[in-house]
């Protein structure tokens, strides 16, 4: 077995590489196994389709952060043998004993999973006041403003106690009274913390020697009170999501141990789960789902830029901490955020036509390329081939080549759809309409028509598009066989062998034919360059040839011009 990757150093503190099975239950992801052996993982993949267990299986590259108290994952398979759609926001549940998800301390009510559920019950709250559920937690002021929200607290309690005693005997009213008094408590544990352990706000420029303080002061909760600083500090940042994320930047330090990024790491990751901190990263203005993925991955990938007038020292240097990779669990939101969004059945784009939102679909993977963690993950590949196969069906098709009058521009509009379309699967079902479109002969009369030689440069044009789109193989091939063969039927019967002309004119026409629109590698360009090649070098070509002119100067003018749309027709013998 190998060994773990263990790395360490101050910038990210103590990391550890290892991998996951996880199996699916319909409602959430259960960790089966965890193991530093991926071909283990796999195995007990293949294993639980083999036994049913749950409902599918997925193997993760996990790296743990220790620092950070995070573990991100990359999913690099997926199996399901159950027929529905996985939910995206399905938890991973982790095997810890007595970890039922059910909170019953205030440590609990802090924890990563129970503050996703309060994220997700106070939305609208949160979203409306742009509060993260770490500033709500770590703030007296915070908590007594929601508090006395009344209403709003009540209910988002009733909901999570619906959810949380579903299949137990345990009544919702009693597990409603037991989170209502949790937050009493909270609440009145910051309150007291307020007057009994007072901290100060933090400030740009001294927030490392901060938290050495607090870590000095207080050694067993030294996290819980730095996250009391940032809340105060907050508080006083301009309001918005834009707002906070310079006021955080403002607080970066270059030598900043993985133990204080952790806390801004920790709120930021926060803020880029928030339903509307896309609004505020694209601007005033409306914008489309494919700028609000931009800018998620801008983000991602340290290269954010405000909206126009919004830039700041602040800003820079939250890019320039992401993109030393010193917010791991800020990328990770930010992966399974662009998920949730690409899933969303609303258009990428204000275009709805084919052609549009494949394009969006194509720079999309593009996007993914330059990010590795997103083009390593299964899922996030499945999901954007997912949204590719929903766009396409006849009615879609038949609206991207409505406008097109002839069949090379048909064909055409097809395969280039086939090659923006970002995976296997909806590329061979796109290609199933490029072969229900196929026809030489169309393309012959469209070129040529009674003249089939004219028809060449279409041909020609056609075979260069379908040799570059990514698109199956075997349909490639065949398609770049059947024009092969086609140009051959040309070239031998319609050229070669063309009736009332010269041995000379057909020779001269197939040059000026290869020159005009040169013939791609195949039977058609062999037979070219072997029919040119036997004629040059034959008298039955070069006497007639030279005949034409009465002058030594003209024919030796003449020679060169041959010799020059030899070269260019590329039938010259090599």
């Amino acid at each position: 077995m190998p060994e773990a990757i263990d790395t360490n150093s101050e910038a990210v503190g103590t990391t550890r590489v290892f991998y996951e099975l996880h199996t699916y239950h319909g409602s959430y992801w259960m960790c089966a196994k965890t193991t530093l052996d991926r071909d283990e993982a796999e195995s007990g993949a293949r294993n639980a389709q083999a036994d049913k267990v749950g409902f599918g299986a997925r193997v993760a590259l996990c790296t743990e952060y220790a620092d950070y108290d995070h573990v991100s994952r990359t999913i690099l398979s997926r199996t399901l043998w159950r027929d529905g759609a996985v939910d995206v926001s399905a938890p991973l549940i982790m095997p810890v004993p007595g970890g039922d998800g059910i909170c019953r301390t205030v440590a609990d009510l802090r924890s990563d999973r129970a503050r996703e559920t309060m994220a997700a019950a106070l939305q609208r709250y949160l979203d409306d006041n742009r509060l993260t559920p770490l500033e709500l937690l770590h703030s007296d002021a915070n908590a007594l403003r929601l508090n006395d929200a009344g209403t709003t607290l009540q209910g988002a309690l009733q909901k999570v106690a619906i959810a949380q005693v579903q299949g137990t005997d345990v009544p919702v009213q009693r597990r409603f009274k037991d989170l209502l008094a949790l937050g009493d408590q909270v609440l009145a544990e910051l309150r007291a913390d307020a007057k009994r352990v007072p901290v100060k706000a933090c400030v740009p420029g001294s927030y490392g020697a901060q938290c050495a303080a607090l870590e000095a002061k207080h050694p067993d909760a030294a996290a819980y009170h730095i996250l009391r600083a940032l809340s105060l500090y907050l508080a006083e940042a301009p309001k918005g999501w834009i707002g906070k994320l310079d006021a955080l930047g403002h607080l970066v330090e270059e030598r900043l141990p993985a133990r204080h990024v952790m806390p801004l790491d920790a709120i930021l990751s926060e803020i880029a789960n928030a339903s509307t901190v896309t609004n505020d990263l694209t601007g005033p203005n409306p914008a489309d789902r494919l700028t609000h993925i931009r800018s998620l991955l801008d983000l991602h990938a340290g290269r954010y830029e405000a909206p126009a007038n919004r830039a700041s020292d602040g800003i820079r240097a939250l890019n320039w901490l992401i993109r030393e990779g010193r917010c791991p669990r800020t990328r990770s939101t930010i992966e399974r955020r662009v998920i949730r969004e690409l899933t969303n059945i609303a258009p990428l784009k204000a275009e709805r036509a084919l052609w549009n939102q494949a394009q969006t679909l194509h720079l999309l993977m593009e996007l993914f390329k330059e990010t590795p963690p997103l083009a390593h993950d299964i899922e996030m590949l499945e999901t954007l081939e997912q949204r590719a196969l929903r766009l396409i069906n006849p009615e879609s098709v038949a609206e991207a080549i409505g406008q097109c009058k002839l069949p090379s521009e048909k064909v055409r509009t097809l395969v280039r759809i086939v090659d923006l379309m970002p995976y296997v699967a909806s590329k061979a079902k796109m290609t199933e309409f490029v072969r229900a479109a196929w026809s030489p002969d169309d393309l012959v009369r469209e070129g040529g028509g009674k003249d089939r030689p004219a028809a060449l440069p279409i041909l020609v044009g056609m075979h260069r598009d379908i040799a570059g789109a990514e698109m199956d193989p075997d349909t490639q091939a065949k398609l770049l066989t059947d024009l092969d063969a086609t140009m051959l039927d040309i070239v031998r019967i319609d050229v070669l062998n063309a009736p009332n002309r010269t041995f000379m004119d057909r020779i001269l026409q197939l040059m000026k034919l290869c020159a005009a629109s040169p013939l791609p590698e195949g039977k058609a360009r062999a037979c070219a360059v072997d029919a040119v090649g036997r004629a040059v070098n034959s008298p039955e070509f070069l006497d007639p040839f030279l005949k034409r002119f009465k002058a030594e100067a003209e024919r030796k003018q003449a020679l060169l011009s041959l010799r020059s749309l030899l070269k260019s027709s590329g039938l010259a013998g090599r």
